[in-house]
């Protein structure tokens, strides 16, 4: 399966979780497939980079780019569903 094939799949799961997640009518789990989304977009961004994103993960050693407004993004986003009790810090640089 290629990155794009991959990415194809997050976006029909993502909108999948969406539509089950609003029958909840729980507010701050529909916020959950918010952070899919911005992990998605993030994911092809690194692909338009030449990386690999199916890679990357707290068990290898390459990080992917992540830009700061989208740390502040999901920090919105955990800020709504946690109400600030988990935040991120901010975007770790290597060296």
């Amino acid at each position: 399966m290629t990155p794009e094939q991959t990415l194809e799949k997050m976006r029909i799961v993502s909108a999948n979780f969406y539509h089950g997640a609003q029958l909840t009518e729980c507010h701050a789990f529909i916020e959950f497939s918010g952070l899919m989304n911005e992990y998605i977009k993030i994911c092809e961004e690194n692909l338009a980079q030449g990386i690999d994103f199916r890679e990357l993960n707290g068990h290898r050693s390459q990080r992917m780019i992540i830009q700061p407004y989208e740390v502040d993004y999901v920090n919105e986003k955990l800020h709504c569903i946690y109400q600030g009790l988990i935040v991120v810090e901010g975007v770790k640089r290597d060296g």
